[in-house]
């Protein structure tokens, strides 16, 4: 897709910042709304689904399955839910500054995809995990615990699992609030109306995931419960795919991490220089047609005297 959108008149109907899947200008009437919005919410339900219903039963599996120490199973649980949080900022930067919301989803619910189908062949294949014990509580002298290779299977299914739920989470919301205008009055409402649905469906995907997900994994068989999940993360992603001829597509803006790291390196190089108590006296651009397309629909902030690091960037440079 063209990363600049054709001149179009405003005539109310086509947008001037957002385009269809063929790098056309939206149509108002033809793409966006609830409609994208609905099937965006749907693959966060199974997200949300997919990755609690791994998460908050896996320390029992752990233990009882693999046979590994308590404080072991629990180090791994939280070790993928810190590592699925954490990647969200990979996601995101990746997001925003190459790929675009709507590819790093699809890809990034493929990778999950791929973690949890692995996960569920290493919950079904004998080889993959150690011989029962003789005694269910695993305290037999015959309990021995998963080897190199069921253990690498098994994590190898967990942070690919982590990693697309980081890329999947970090862009989802934003996605969809990219299917309304926010400076269009009707569809400014619809916007905040989808937030408040976007979390009731992470709700009932969590719901989901300690209600039935818990019950199946330990009244059915595990395997049935991760093939649930795996099945669910596929449907979420057909389900997004489905839109694709109707979302709205934003141009990319870059990331914020990128544009922190240079408001901190300029600061760092002009700490030597003496910020002047005059705000106005800082170097600014108050018209964001004099400073290009790029600073268009940013809000600018007001200057504040508790947090003056910042200001070292709006000083001229030192002279050479």
């Amino acid at each position: 897709m063209a990363s600049v959108l054709p001149e179009t008149a405003s005539d109310g109907k086509a947008l001037t910042d957002a385009w269809d899947y063929k790098g056309r200008p939206a149509s108002r009437a033809t793409t966006g709304g609830w409609g994208c919005a609905a099937m965006i919410l749907g693959a966060e339900l199974f997200e949300r689904m997919t990755t609690l219903g791994i998460a908050v039963n896996l320390v029992p599996y752990m233990t009882g399955t693999m046979h590994l120490g308590n404080a072991a199973a629990a180090n791994t649980v939280t070790n993928f839910i810190g590592t699925s949080f954490m990647l969200c900022l990979l996601g995101g930067f990746v997001a925003d500054s190459y790929l675009g919301r709507y590819l790093t989803i699809a890809i990034f619910t493929a990778v999950q995809a791929t973690g949890v189908m692995i996960l569920t062949i290493s919950t079904a294949a004998p080889g993959l995990r150690p011989p029962p014990c003789a005694d269910a509580k695993g305290a037999s002298p015959d309990c021995v615990p998963a080897n190199g290779t069921q253990l690498g299977v098994l994590y190898l299914g967990l942070y690919l699992t982590a990693l697309g739920t980081g890329g999947l989470k970090s862009s989802v919301s934003g996605f969809g609030s990219d299917q309304f205008d926010e400076a269009h009055d009707g569809e400014r409402g619809k916007m905040l109306r989808f937030f408040n649905w976007f979390y009731f469906f992470v709700s009932i995907g969590a719901l989901l995931a300690v209600t039935v997900l818990v019950y199946v994994q330990d009244n059915v068989g595990r395997r049935w419960g991760y093939g649930i999940c795996a099945a669910g993360i596929l449907v979420g992603l057909a389900v997004f795919l489905l839109g694709t001829r109707r979302y709205r597509f934003k141009k990319l803006v870059g990331s914020p991490l990128t544009q922190v790291a240079a408001v901190t390196v300029a600061a760092w190089n002009k700490r030597a220089l003496p910020v002047p108590s005059d705000p106005d006296m800082l170097y600014d651009v108050d018209d964001a047609a004099a400073a290009g397309a790029d600073v268009k629909g940013k809000q600018k902030l007001p200057h504040s005297k508790e947090c003056r690091f910042p200001c070292f960037t709006s000083l001229h440079p030192l002279p050479n």
